[in-house]
């Protein structure tokens, strides 16, 4: 008798997903991105932001302002949701573990987590990803020999932490405004989701948020380092420093090269932030990311809305669109 495939059983009788929405919750707005997919093509249909409640992620949060904000800024049509943790309150780490299952893999993680994390992992929602084989060199100076340990080959692995408390609390807040969140991310993620997967050689992303911004390095389409610099928009000069810090620290660590430089965020003078790199002695080819995807309509790409758009391909990829 032929084995059924229960899934592709269930898709012929069950209606394809049509609209994704990635919402991110920033220290400044919200910013909603929605995503229609129409002859198995992503296209953005709709970008919307809105001011944030004050202390928004703070130790003093108005939940209720917050719920209300979300109320205003979303979509009363399309209840679900994709929404990421803040970096603030969560902890990743890039780790090198050797080649091993996924049950002795999932042990050393937790291991490796409670170096970084002083809480038990009973009170944590614990992810990783394997990013593959960690080699002794990157860029232009990649000999693409494996790294190894005790004759092992060592394998790269993104360790993600966050609180129970707060994974609970954002659900509860998007249920409590009427919305159900189908899946939490990283910001990280999102932005190589967008700018990241088909990037040649050494680059490096960089989303400038209100009060901080996300960098991340990648070699070849895959991420090698995630850090969030305590800069943002407001702080141009700071912004270079810490760029140079980060890719100085891992040209030094790793030997990767980075030949290009994707800025997002709130880049509303982009300039400003290459002059500061300049004199800074970067030398690096740097320019605002463009998002692999269409938009319809009135709808013209802002450079802010790099992460709700990368939050909603999230799905959008789950159900194998793109």
């Amino acid at each position: 008798m032929e084995r059924i495939n229960i899934k592709r059983y269930l898709k012929n009788f069950l209606p394809e997903k049509k609209y994704f929405t990635g919402v991110d919750i920033g220290a400044g707005h919200i910013k909603v991105a929605e995503i229609e997919v129409n002859d198995g093509i992503p296209e953005v249909v709709a970008l919307r932001m809105a001011p944030s409640p004050p202390g928004v992620w703070g130790d003093n949060l108005d939940e209720e302002a917050l719920i209300q904000a979300l109320k205003e800024v979303l979509n009363p049509n399309h209840r679900e949701v994709i929404t990421c943790i803040g970096s603030e309150k969560a902890v990743c780490r890039i780790v090198q573990l050797p080649q091993m299952s996924e049950k002795d893999l999932w042990s050393a993680v937790k291991i490796e987590i409670q170096k970084y994390v002083p809480v038990p992992v009973s009170q944590l929602v614990i992810r990783y990803v394997k990013l593959g084989k960690a080699e002794e060199g990157a860029g232009h100076k990649l000999t693409g020999e494996p790294k190894t340990a005790g004759g092992q080959d060592l394998q790269d692995v993104l360790i993600l932490a966050a609180p129970l408390t707060i994974v609970y609390q954002y659900h509860g807040i998007f249920s409590r405004s009427g919305y159900t969140v189908t899946a939490v991310d990283l910001q990280a993620f999102a932005l190589w989701r967008v700018f990241g997967r088909n990037a040649p050689g050494g680059a490096a992303l960089v989303d400038i948020g209100a009060k901080t911004s996300h960098f991340v390095l990648m070699q070849d389409g895959l991420i090698r380092f995630i850090r969030l610099l305590p800069a943002g928009s407001g702080d141009m000069a700071g912004i270079s420093i810490e760029l140079q810090r980060s890719l100085d620290y891992y040209a030094a660590h790793e030997k990767i090269s980075v030949e290009k430089l994707l800025l997002s965020g709130q880049i509303s003078h982009p300039e400003q932030l290459n002059e500061h790199l300049r004199r800074q002695g970067l030398g690096i080819h740097t320019e605002v990311g463009r998002p692999a995807v269409d938009f319809t309509g009135d709808e013209l790409y802002d450079p802010a809305y790099a992460i709700p758009v990368g939050l909603a391909l999230r799905e959008v990829a789950a159900c194998g669109r793109v």
